[in-house]
């Protein structure tokens, strides 16, 4: 009786290790996992983000599209990296509790100064909430195509930050000359917000359907990111 209870207790702790390291896991595509920030400085960067709309009135729309990228991809994500993911998270402080893909999205946007309803926003499906962000003509649509052209197609579109909607999962692609990559809070290992390589996400590989969402080229939303 000892020794199978013995035997009983050993499967469960070797099993509890493997589910451990499995969560903790991180996929090779992963370049960004963890956040050496502190998130109680989240406030004081959201303020330096103000005071930068402020000084782009007058500024053409390039200008605006380069800052409004920069301060998202350099200032904002870099706080969030390691936030654990949860379906039903729906935390407003970096590496605080959990978050959701959707919220991960409006959470950001409306931290970044975009006037948004973030809870309304984050609950529609993936495309209903990209056509309230962004006019139809910076919409792209993909169906059952492969990874390598729905690359080759945003790139053409131009560099820049995107929202994209999965079959099942929303998250940014920012596409740059330095590399592209998909932001998100990941509903697969290491179950937290990345950054990892756009041609390697497993997320974005196995999406039958992908819709992406040009933010840095709509124009009518770089005008009102710099309303105050």
């Amino acid at each position: 009786m000892k020794k199978i209870l013995k035997i009983v207790f050993f499967l469960i702790l070797a099993t509890g290790i493997g589910i451990y390291g499995y969560r903790h896991s991180v996929r090779a595509s992963v370049v960004e996992y963890k956040s050496e920030l502190d998130a109680d400085n989240y406030p004081k960067t959201l303020d330096s983000i103000k005071q930068i709309r402020r000084n782009l009135k007058g500024k053409s729309n390039a200008e605006i599209a380069k800052a409004f990228t920069n301060q998202l991809t350099n200032k904002i994500f870099p706080y969030w990296y390691g936030t654990d993911w949860d379906f039903n998270g729906t935390s407003q402080k970096p590496n605080e509790g959990s978050i959701a893909c959707g919220y991960f999205v409006t959470t950001t946007l409306r931290d970044l100064g975009i006037d948004i309803n973030r809870v309304k926003l984050a609950q529609c499906a993936s495309e209903e909430m990209i056509k309230k962000l962004v006019s139809e003509d910076n919409i792209y649509r993909f169906s059952n195509k492969s990874i390598q052209e729905f690359e080759k197609t945003l790139k053409e579109k131009g560099n820049g930050i995107y929202v994209v909607g999965l079959d099942n999962h929303t998250g940014f692609l920012y596409l740059s000359d330095e590399g592209n990559y998909f932001i998100h809070s990941s509903g697969a290992r290491p179950f937290k917000v990345v950054k990892e390589k756009f041609i390697e996400s497993a997320l974005l590989i196995k999406s039958k359907y992908r819709v992406a969402g040009k933010l840095s080229s709509d124009k009518k939303l770089l005008s009102n990111w710099t309303k105050l």
